[in-house]
Order: C-alpha cells, then sequence, then structure tokens
C-alpha cells in the first residue's frame, strides 16, 4: 500500500478500550489505511469536507476513529447497523467525537485509575487529552439508527446524503452477515443507493471471497492489503 495522505506515525490513542470503547466480538480496523481510504476517497468526490456514511457500522470504531483523525474533512457522521447492541455501543463511541461525550469517558476514567491505579489507565487518560486537542477542530454532528441494510427499502425514507459510503462488511470471524448470503454486498449496494449524493464514492472493504456484481456501479479502484480486498465504487448514472 502506498500512502498519499497519511504519514507513518503511532496510532496508540486510538487503540480499541483505550479511549474509544471496545465490546468482545466488534472488529476494528487499522487506522492509518482507514485514513487514507477516506481521503483518497473525498480527492474522488473533489469536495473538502464529506458526508460520511458506514451502513454497517458495528460498534463504530471505524467512524470514531476518522472522525479524530480527520475530522476536519468531514462535515457529518451517519451510522446504521441491524443489532440493537452495535447501535448502543456506536452511540457511545461517536459521543467521544463531542466535548460532552469525551469529559464522561475522562471522568470514568480516572474512577477506573483511581480505583486500579493501572499504567494503562494512566496511558488512556494521556490520550483522552490528546483527543480534546483534536476535537476543537471538528465541528461535525454524528447520527446513529437502525436499519437492516439487506432490506431493500432500508433507506428509503433517509433524510440525508452521504458523499462517502464506508463500509467495512462482515467477513465471518468476529461478524456476519444477519443473513448468509453470497450477493451480500451487492444487496447493500442496492440498499444505500437513496442515500447517495451526486458523485459519492463508495469504499467496500471485505474479504478476499466476496465478489461485487452490482451493474449499478462502477469500480474505480481495487487493491488487495493482506486479507482485505479494497474496492472503491461509484454509482453509474
Amino acid at each position: 500500500m502506498t500512502y498519499k495522505f497519511i504519514e507513518n506515525q503511532s496510532f496508540a490513542h486510538y487503540a480499541s478500550g483505550r479511549v474509544i470503547v471496545h465490546r468482545t466480538g466488534y472488529p476494528n480496523f487499522p487506522v492509518r489505511l482507514a485514513g487514507e481510504i477516506y481521503l483518497t476517497c473525498l480527492e474522488m468526490t473533489g469536495k473538502s469536507n464529506a458526508v460520511l456514511y458506514d451502513p454497517c457500522c458495528g460498534g463504530a470504531y471505524l467512524l470514531t476513529a476518522l472522525g479524530f483523525l480527520c475530522g476536519e474533512q468531514i462535515s457529518a457522521i451517519y451510522a446504521s447497523d441491524i443489532a440493537e447492541e452495535a447501535v448502543t455501543l456506536a452511540q457511545e463511541n461517536l459521543r467521544l467525537l463531542t466535548a460532552q461525550g469525551l469529559a464522561q469517558r475522562q471522568t470514568q476514567l480516572e474512577r477506573i485509575h483511581g480505583e486500579f491505579g493501572k499504567q494503562s489507565h494512566a496511558d488512556a487518560l494521556q490520550s483522552v487529552e490528546y483527543f480534546k486537542e483534536k476535537l476543537q477542530a471538528i465541528p461535525m454532528d454524528c447520527t446513529v439508527f437502525s436499519a437492516d441494510i439487506m432490506n431493500a427499502t432500508a433507506l428509503n425514507a433517509a433524510n440525508f446524503k452521504a458523499d462517502i459510503v464506508f463500509a467495512d462488511v462482515p467477513y465471518g470471524n468476529l461478524a456476519a452477515w444477519s443473513q448468509g448470503s453470497a450477493f451480500a454486498v451487492d444487496k447493500l449496494l442496492d440498499s444505500i443507493i437513496p442515500v447517495l449524493s451526486d458523485n459519492a464514492i463508495v469504499a467496500i472493504c471485505s474479504d478476499k471471497r466476496q465478489k461485487i456484481t452490482n451493474p449499478s456501479y462502477r469500480r474505480l479502484r481495487k487493491q488487495l492489503i493482506g486479507k482485505r480486498k479494497i474496492e472503491l465504487l461509484r454509482k453509474e448514472d
């Protein structure tokens, strides 16, 4: 992978479970790779910032990390998932992108550090201070809602338009499709059509077994990185 936008650095502050809340069974995503994909998509849209949507967000680790890393280039975040517990965790994590939510997390970590006094808790509090500085340049709104993205009409009544859709789709290890299907990604691509803005870019990260055959989209780029396959798509007119 050749990186154009995100320099090589330590992303320890973004470690799952440190400040961003982790629950067993919810996957993470490499932070540098996430930022590079997002900014590549942004360049393709021709915009300076974008509305970002993840239709299968899980606990919103990916979105929260992107919010801190690329906040100045994100105007709003939308997230959805079929699982109620995922929506609850996503709401908790995306609240970290607000001063109030981050302050609440700091209070929680201070209590835990006072009770147990571990170095990991002290490190987490240092990360809170790091993210506080990041927040000063983040003017975004975050919305989380329940949706079954395998339902073709799930987003028909949605009142937003996404410039970038970024989906790290289930691989079957930690997460799996609610309805096992060889054409699950194609169904997702059909479902998101109502919320795509003009010139929107869709980034699909999957394993190498999942194929995209949806005729409504044109593939702009494809790359294999380890176990991941990354495809950037645009809806055909």
